[in-house]
């Protein structure tokens, strides 16, 4: 049950965090307009368009900018409080300044689980047609090469790709799996595959069949494979990006890639990034109160100068842990979740400093 203090907090702080929300998404969407005009002017975008796009993104900008809304809404409440005096009252009548904060983790939390279920539900199908209106959606072709290319055909055969190349048809470092019931039945890999009039020619290839605990080998210089319905335009098709699939969607596409023995670190990072970068919200509350309870010259500026340093900060560090998780330098739980858990151990680290 909420005292009159929790409700004074959350009050505030809801307050707060709408306003800077609203704030964050008028200036990111006006930057971003500024940044796409010339797109929309050369593919000639319509202006009902031009709202669904931003329609459209809203829901990502939303939760991109929430953990900076949230700290900022932590700063400025707890920072008034404690200019105003507030806190001294709160310790006067016996009660733990530390007992403010309690709200503030409950509504972080809340937040996050908000932010978690936006992610999953809302932002894959609007990014997806946020990019269609740019025609750049998996509608469209790509040219040159094609890195780590993985299709499945309606057979239910799954072929993977280390390279393509686009113009010439040919494949390189190929791996194909058929599945039976969802288990490897045979597998073929060849050293490329290239496109002629009657289809697929497999080149150098090793076609092997798993018959109970026994393998059939059979090596092949030339082999061609009927039953592959994937097209040369297939191969070409852009890749949806992590944050245009589910959870599900990239959990089938790692599952997939991981068949035919293709590397799926970078895909492993983005699926723990869709549960980990939601809980940034309730971090951001964990280190802005021991920040804010500290008094702080500037004001208001200070604080919003904390939020801008400390938001900067937690997502270099989130970009970071990415990079090094996709070129399978950290493991992708530690590239995921490496910048919640240090910030919680400097957010624990800071209670104890506030305390002294």
């Amino acid at each position: 049950m909420l005292t009159r203090i929790d409700r004074y907090v959350v009050n505030r702080f809801s307050r707060t965090v709408a306003f800077a929300l609203a704030a964050f998404l008028v200036v990111y969407v006006v930057v971003d307009l500024i940044d796409h005009l010339d797109d929309f002017f050369s593919r000639e975008v319509a202006m009902s368009d031009i709202i669904r796009y931003y329609g459209n993104y809203a829901p990502y900008i939303l939760v991109l900018t929430l953990p900076v809304a949230v700290l900022l809404g932590t700063l400025f409440v707890v920072g008034d409080m404690g200019g105003h005096n507030e806190l001294v009252a709160i310790s006067a009548a016996g009660i733990s300044v530390y007992r403010v904060a309690l709200p503030l983790l409950r509504l972080g939390l809340l937040l996050s689980l908000g932010a978690l279920l936006i992610t999953e539900l809302v932002v894959p199908g609007a990014n997806d047609e946020r990019s269609r209106i740019l025609q750049l959606a998996p509608q469209g072709i790509l040219s040159g090469h094609a890195f780590h290319v993985c299709r499945q055909d309606r057979s239910g055969l799954i072929l993977y790709a280390e390279r393509y190349n686009i113009a010439a048809k040919r494949a390189q470092r190929v791996a194909i799996v058929q599945l039976r019931g969802g288990v490897p039945v045979r597998r073929i890999d060849a050293s490329e595959m290239v496109w002629d009039d009657l289809g697929w020619q497999l080149q150098s290839a090793l076609d092997r069949s798993f018959l109970g605990d026994s393998t059939v080998f059979a090596s092949r210089e030339v082999m061609r494979l009927p039953l592959l319905t994937i097209q040369p335009e297939d191969l070409a098709r852009v890749d949806k990006l992590p944050e245009q699939m589910s959870f599900l969607e990239l959990r089938d596409y790692i599952r997939r890639t991981r068949l035919v023995g293709g590397d799926a670190s970078r895909w492993l990072v983005d699926l723990h990034l869709k549960f980990a970068f939601p809980f940034a919200n309730l971090m951001m509350v964990w280190i802005g109160f021991p920040l804010a309870a500290r008094s702080w010259r500037g004001g208001r500026a200070a604080y919003v100068g904390l939020t801008f340093l400390v938001g900067f900060l937690y997502f270099v560090v989130v970009r970071s842990g990415q990079a090094l998780g996709r070129s399978g330098d950290l493991h992708p739980v530690v590239a995921a979740w490496g910048a919640n858990a240090l910030f919680f151990v400097i957010g624990a680290a800071l209670f104890r400093w506030t305390r002294k």
